[in-house]
């Protein structure tokens, strides 16, 4: 509140219009809260219209979204009992099918579902270059498990080796590797994706790097390893050995 002294010159002096309240502090501070609102109410309503408008274009996507992935999941299961009720369907047709349903409907997780189920048949089809392109498309969406997004990068690797990109192989075999350094429960799949590692940076001219990756595969601490772990110790020892013996 302004108040203004007589005198030679007006003099504007702030009076604090709380002086002689009385209440409780809580009081106050609610009459001050209330007394600011009222004297911005067109900027409030604005601003809790702006608010409401976020949170229900949000609901909406999410339940768009839910309902997406229902519907999309209702097409792939009718999809799924006509392909095993008639096997013969040409192979192109089951892809061409597969590919109307992930145009169809817009859905994250029906998407990463059809990922693999279209990296499948490409691959069946001889077209590793797109199977590739599915998993690794996945792989980078997928948060958790992280063996899971290993996995897919992991076979996203040995498509782009059978497609002949051997760079882009030893680049999602070093990925599926780094996802699983420190996951203990997976040692023997990390052992594979640095064997794999190695041998595609064997191939691609690292040496260096090579022995690097073949030697960790030597130390994975499996307290009781599985046959598989064995044998791809084997194929490391002996990797490392023809390395060395080239000089």
């Amino acid at each position: 509140m302004k108040r203004y002294e007589v005198g030679q010159t007006a003099k504007e002096v702030k009076v604090d219009p709380y002086a002689d309240f009385q209440g409780s502090k809580l009081e106050l501070v609610l009459i001050k809260f209330f007394r600011s609102v009222a004297a911005h109410i067109k900027e409030v309503l604005i601003g809790v219209g702006v608010i409401l408008l976020i949170i229900l274009a949000i609901v909406t996507y999410v339940q768009y979204q839910e309902s997406q992935f229902e519907k999309g999941t209702i097409a792939l299961e009718a999809l799924d009992k006509k392909f095993r009720l008639n096997p013969a369907i040409d192979l192109k047709e089951k892809i061409q099918a597969f590919e109307e349903v992930s145009s169809q409907y817009s859905s994250k997780k029906l998407e990463l579902r059809l990922a693999k189920i279209l990296s499948d048949l490409y691959a069946r089809n001889g077209e590793f270059q797109k199977a590739a392109d599915k998993l690794e498309w996945a792989g980078k969406k997928i948060d958790e498990p992280t063996e899971v997004k290993a996995y897919y990068f992991y076979l996203a690797g040995n498509l782009r080796e059978r497609e002949g990109n051997l760079a882009a192989a030893e680049t999602n075999y070093s990925t599926a590797a780094n996802l699983l350094t420190n996951t203990r429960e997976a040692n023997g799949f990390l052992a594979w994706s640095l064997y794999q590692t190695g041998r595609l940076q064997a191939k691609n001219g690292k040496k260096p790097e090579a022995i690097q990756s073949l030697k960790k595969v030597l130390e994975q601490d499996i307290k009781t390893p599985a046959s598989d772990y064995n044998t791809v110790k084997q194929y490391a020892t002996f990797l490392l050995v023809q390395l060395n013996q080239k000089g």
